[in-house]
Order: structure tokens, then C-alpha cells, then sequence
């Protein structure tokens, strides 16, 4: 599907850009603080999550991947949809929404407007789970990421994570991963 357009803001409103990119006009829901940056005219790339809803195709984009990351975690809670999702992706890093779920800080999420105590106590009471998940997934394309990037197989680092644990500092799992590499 749509992973991310690149193209040139051609006209924004209370909620949305249309970015135009080879003739074609996209209209993106966008949250308040990513509208702001967009300037008329300009070249942005918008990472974007595609929904089909009651039949009509909608596009919610962000300026940052890691936004689109929380955004695709949040909108599967239930009760939770794209466009409160979209309100909350863009409160900060996925580290600061994992420090706001552990600490049970409901502060974090009260400036959304809409989102009162009862959905911001199941937020975070489903949400907790996932950034675990979440967590060990980014560990590891970290530790992939930079393997590749110094030249081996990309196949052969995920085999040579696989049996190396995830709770390891970054720096220990790649050291670690280089010797199983080094002997094959």
C-alpha cells in the first residue's frame, strides 16, 4: 500500500493537507502540529496509514515515521480510532509514550481533546503489552540495521540475533553477533 508520498503542499485546512505529487492531489489527515510545519508550496514527505472506512478510502499521515509507528499501535485498541490516534501520535517519541504508559501518567495524554480518564486508563492498560513487543522489535532492527549497514547479509544477521538476548545493551548484542558472524 501507500507507505509514504513526497510532493508538494498545495493547499491545507482544519485537519488535512493535500499533498500533490505527479498530477495527482492526496488529501492527508494531518494532527495540528504537523499542519504547522507544512508550508504552502513546499516539498514535504508525509508518512502515511491507509483506512478504508464505510467505503470511502482515508489517508492519516505524519512527519515522522516514529509518529506513524505509535499511530498504527494506537489505533488498534478498540475504541480508539484513527483520528484520536492521530491526536496522540504526535504527543512524542515512542520511548516518551512508553514512559507515560509505565508510569500510569495521565497527564501525558489530558491536552487531547476528547479523550477523557476512562479511555486514557485503557489506553494504557492495552498499550502496555505492545510497547514491550514493540520494544524488543526495535532492538533488534537496530542491531540489524547497523550490520547491514557494515556489510553482511542481511539474512545471515537475522539468523545470528535470533539466538541472542533482546534485553542485552545494543552495543553487547552487536559485539555478540559479530562473533557468531565471524565463525560462519
Amino acid at each position: 500500500m501507500i507507505s509514504y508520498i513526497f510532493g508538494s503542499v498545495l493547499s491545507k485546512s482544519n485537519g488535512w493537507a493535500i499533498i500533490e505529487n505527479n498530477g495527482i492531489g492526496f488529501k492527508i489527515f494531518l494532527s495540528p502540529g504537523d499542519l504547522d510545519i507544512l508550508v504552502d508550496g513546499k516539498e514535504a514527505k508525509i508518512y502515511c496509514k491507509f483506512f478504508l472506512k464505510n467505503e470511502n478510502p482515508e489517508l492519516y499521515g505524519f512527519l515522522s515515521q516514529n509518529q506513524l509507528i505509535v499511530f498504527e499501535i494506537l489505533e488498534k485498541i478498540s475504541g480508539i480510532g484513527p483520528k484520536a490516534a492521530m491526536l496522540i501520535a504526535p504527543l512524542g517519541t515512542l520511548e516518551k509514550l512508553k514512559t507515560a504508559v509505565e508510569s500510569q501518567d495521565y497527564a501525558y495524554f489530558q491536552n487531547i481533546k476528547g479523550i477523557g480518564t476512562k479511555k486514557i486508563q485503557k489506553i494504557i492498560l492495552e498499550i502496555s503489552g505492545e510497547i514491550k513487543k514493540l520494544d524488543n522489535l526495535f532492538q533488534e532492527d537496530e542491531a540489524l540495521t547497523a550490520l547491514v549497514n557494515l556489510g553482511f547479509p542481511s539474512v545471515r544477521v537475522k539468523e545470528s540475533l535470533k539466538n541472542i538476548d533482546l534485553k542485552l545493551a545494543l552495543e553487547e548484542r552487536i559485539k555478540q553477533a559479530l562473533r557468531v558472524l565471524g565463525n560462519k
